[in-house]
């Protein structure tokens, strides 16, 4: 007499993965981001993310309440990781080639994110303008700091030296992350070396 083996029966497929909340947050805040960044803010609906994202539009509404709270909340975000980028290079650092890499470095992390902030699309979310400037008023305060030890002098950050070299350097950081191979890291590099040597001529008036 032979007895048959019983085979387990094919295991029902449980469907998608349920992700954390804070996880499914910062996908859906990606995805936002993203398409902000590809087309700008006004492309950014509650539709689109949620296609995307492959979720239901209920459950961005429970993140964020509605369109606004999620622009919001993806441009603090994205403040956040700017503000995070600038403070990171040591402030007691003394070459400027090592500042300027870790400029560089704080590019390469989040090229999106920088690309929305230093050239920030139509449709942005209330309070745009407002976060921006405060973000720039905090970056000429740490880039003051480190000119201030290049010069040996004290440099205002509020000062015309220290406002005409952040612009220059958000520019060339605009062209560097539109064209990397047009203007490469070693040539952001120079550019850097330049500014911060005319910066300290004027500051120490040679």
């Amino acid at each position: 007499m032979t007895t048959q083996r019983a085979t387990a029966a094919p295991a029902k497929k449980t469907g998608k993965r349920r992700m954390p909340a804070a996880e499914r947050r910062a996908q859906l805040l990606d995805v936002a981001r993203d398409i902000a960044g590809a087309e700008g803010f006004a492309a950014v609906t509650i539709e689109r993310v949620a296609r995307e994202s492959d979720v239901a539009r209920a459950l961005i509404y429970q993140q964020f309440t509605d369109l606004s709270g999620l622009l919001t909340a993806l441009l603090d975000r994205e403040m956040g990781i700017a503000l995070a980028g600038v403070s990171s290079v040591d402030l007691d650092i003394d070459d400027v080639d090592a500042l300027a890499r870790g400029m560089l470095t704080y590019l390469h992390a989040a090229p999106t994110s920088w690309q929305i902030m230093l050239s920030p699309p139509d449709g942005g979310p209330p309070g745009l303008r407002e976060r921006l400037e405060l973000g720039r008023t905090y970056a000429r305060e740490i880039g003051a700091r480190h000119l201030s030890r290049f010069a040996g002098v004290t440099v205002d950050p509020a000062g015309a030296t220290e406002r005409i070299m952040l612009c220059a350097i958000e520019e060339l950081a605009r062209l560097h992350l539109a064209d990397p191979q047009r203007y490469p890291d070693e040539l952001f590099l120079s550019y850097i070396r330049a500014l911060t040597g005319w910066a300290v001529s004027v500051e120490t008036g040679r």
